[in-house]
């Protein structure tokens, strides 16, 4: 199991979140990111941004959490965006054709 270190960041007032996440994003590790996500959906920030560039290896299991996580923020009235992915993430969501739903969108 690889190592997933996630930093969480409110900037200012407002309903956004910024997750920074850092090593390996697998199955085997990604239930800190769900809780994450909770936690942030939970307290009133619905709006996800999150930050893949420094992950260093990423399964399909993960690609599929990020799209519920993706949903589960929908829900709440927010979004998910992914505002930077590392080239392996990049190929990873290419390779099971979802750039189409989890783009990668620069802020």
């Amino acid at each position: 199991m690889g190592r997933l270190v996630i930093h969480r960041t409110e900037p200012g007032a407002g309903h956004f979140v910024t997750l920074t996440l850092i090593g390996e994003l697998e199955v085997t590790n990604i239930s800190g990111f769900n809780a994450s996500v909770v936690s942030a959906l939970k307290s009133g920030r619905p709006h996800l941004l999150v930050d893949l560039d420094g992950i260093t290896r990423c399964d399909n299991g993960s690609l599929y959490t990020l799209l519920g996580a993706q949903q589960a923020a929908g829900r709440a009235g927010g979004s998910l965006t992914i505002t930077a992915a590392s080239t392996t993430v990049r190929d990873a969501i290419q390779h099971n054709g979802l750039q189409e739903i989890l783009p990668v969108t620069p802020r």
